[in-house]
């Protein structure tokens, strides 16, 4: 092994759907995205073949079809010559289909290694530009910190979060949402996105402020998230929002007691149950 690299999760604090590109028929957003403390480990070793494992979850994934070697074949394409081959084993942490980008994150973790590793001394807007070949969330964990992020994934803004006095608790209730089924829903219910979500003009903490057009759609679907939320208010949390598509949900509360019983209950249930802080990617 050569390298060890950790990638992490993100969450949405706030998602707008604001429309769709005729030709494609992706979804434009615009939506306040945040890495946390919650991580995937990559290992990376020189090898005569490219492979990529997943392991931590019960998915078989193809190398040809693993994002990770998406990233490999778009620098390559990128920088026009053959790079060396890896054998690269993902660990996962992050669960998938919760909403929280572990592909994209591992995508993005990789590729700043192949650019560093490989002496390509790509800038960050050239990175990025690769990013936005492999997936919508990609550009986002390229830049690493939090962002406002429109249009397809592509549009990048660095913002300062303000402080918060909250404690942060994330509880993924083992549920598999599939992103094009969730903007699949979204469509036929909301065909011109007139949610009654805003986008604030400053952000703040305010309730207001963070959202999900995705809730009422996702929870529709899979009420067992609805019924969780619930539970998470009942138990002393002020707010509580989905993270991306689903399933993920973060817990605020202004109690750390609180926060500590959160975890306490929910681990009993549920594999990925933890306190996270907002980080940065590296």
């Amino acid at each position: 092994m050569i390298s060890q690299v950790y990638s992490p999760a993100k969450i949405n604090i706030f998602l707008k759907i604001e429309g769709r590109e005729t030709e494609s028929g992706m979804h434009f957003i615009n939506s306040l995205f945040a890495p946390i403390d919650l991580f995937d480990m990559i290992e990376i070793a020189e090898s005569g073949s490219f492979s990529v494992v997943t392991k931590g979850i019960s998915e078989n994934i193809p190398t040809e079809k693993n994002i990770t070697f998406k990233a490999y074949s778009a620098l390559q394409s990128y920088v026009g010559k053959e790079l060396p081959k890896f054998e690269v084993i993902i660990r996962k942490t992050i669960p998938s289909g919760a909403g929280l980008g572990g592909g994209s994150s591992n995508a993005a973790a990789f590729l700043k290694f192949l650019n560093e590793y490989c002496k390509l001394d790509l800038s960050l807007t050239q990175l990025i530009e690769i990013a936005s070949k492999i997936g919508s969330d990609v550009p986002f964990f390229v830049l690493g910190k939090p962002a406002v992020v429109k249009g397809l994934g592509e549009k990048t803004e660095p913002v300062d979060l303000p402080q918060s006095d909250d404690f942060f608790v994330l509880v993924n209730p083992e549920i598999h949402v599939n992103t094009g089924l969730a903007y699949s829903l979204f469509d036929k219910k909301f065909p011109n996105c007139n949610t009654k979500n805003r986008v604030p003009e400053h952000f703040s903490w305010k309730n207001e402020d963070v959202f999900n057009d995705f809730e009422e759609i996702v929870f529709a679907e899979f009420p067992e998230i609805a019924r969780v939320k619930i539970e998470l208010e009942a138990m002393g949390a002020h707010k509580v929002f989905m993270s991306g598509s689903g399933s993920t949900l973060i817990a605020m509360t202004k109690s750390e007691n609180t926060a500590q019983k959160i975890v306490a209950e929910f681990s009993k249930r549920f594999k990925t149950v933890r306190r996270i802080t907002t980080t940065t990617c590296k």
